[in-house]
């Protein structure tokens, strides 16, 4: 009797020190109002969604960041964090969750939990202006095309889109930690072409029309979103809560307007991918 005493109370310690963790581990929009205030990640160098304009961080999430942080009432500590570290500084519970374009691909979303879409986008490539050797996409063979780091959408585009051409593909891709590296590399011949999201260069071709060109559209447009702890997913709801909200009054298409120049379908359903959390 004694021994199954010290058994059954083993057993329920080791109940408690499973369910226990488990339970405190997901971070709820309660626990955030409670605090008063939440800490977001973003990478401000992906214009026009993120960017720093006179030392703050700008840009289309941030509007649509603002208008969600707005409905829970509470203060905003937002955190420009380079790209390369900012999921796994989430994983690390550095921040309460993720704001900056995050492409909704299979490899992030069996890791990540996403919220719904924010935006979405063509791919498209880029080329200098004055390379004539360059007039359309299918002239990649032999060509060096840049790209964000894997597993960027646009760079996962741009090599499927290879792969479907056989020979006739990128010879070489290579991969930038962030859009101005990657545009300074092609205007000084370190590349012969870009890969990015028409969101992006069209703001590229605002500022430097007489530098870049447009070679064409690959691939199929795809959405973007922001990410919390794959556990979080209560927290990730509750952001959803706010955007569906932005979406249904049109205010969200007035953003997309006036950072894009044109409103985009934003779905409730049918963007994640197999598998995602």
């Amino acid at each position: 009797m004694q021994r199954l005493s010290r058994r059954f109370a083993s057993t329920l310690a080791l109940i408690t020190v499973v369910v226990a963790p488990l339970s405190a581990w997901a971070l709820d929009l309660n626990e955030i109002k409670a605090r008063g205030t939440v800490a977001v990640a973003t990478e401000a160098a992906y214009a026009p969604f993120e960017f720093i304009q006179d030392g703050k961080i700008v840009g289309y999430d941030k509007d649509v960041l603002d208008r969600v942080i707005s409905g829970w009432g509470v203060q905003l500590d937002h955190l420009d964090v380079p790209f390369a570290g900012i999921l796994t500084g989430l994983l690390q519970k550095k921040y309460d969750f993720v704001s900056t374009a995050l492409i909704i691909n299979p490899e992030r979303a069996a890791k990540y939990a996403f919220t719904m879409p924010v935006a979405s986008a063509s791919v498209v490539i880029v080329k200098r202006k004055d390379d004539s050797s360059f007039a359309s996409v299918d002239d990649l063979t032999g060509k060096t095309v840049g790209g964000p780091v894997p597993p960027s959408g646009p760079t996962a585009v741009l090599t499927g889109y290879s792969k479907d051409l056989g020979g006739k593909g990128a010879e070489k891709i290579a991969h930038f930690q962030s859009d101005p590296d990657l545009f300074l590399a092609l205007a000084n011949g370190q590349i012969d072409g870009a890969v990015e999201t028409t969101l992006v260069v069209n703001e590229l071709m605002k500022k430097q029309p007489e530098t870049f060109e447009v070679v064409g559209k690959i691939g199929e447009p795809f959405f973007i979103g922001w990410v919390t702890r794959p556990e979080d997913t209560a927290l990730r709801d509750a952001i959803n809560a706010e955007i569906r909200k932005l979406r249904d009054t049109g205010e969200l298409a007035q953003l997309q307007k006036q950072w894009f120049g044109e409103e985009m379908t934003i779905p409730d359903t049918g963007y994640l991918p197999e598998g995602a959390k």
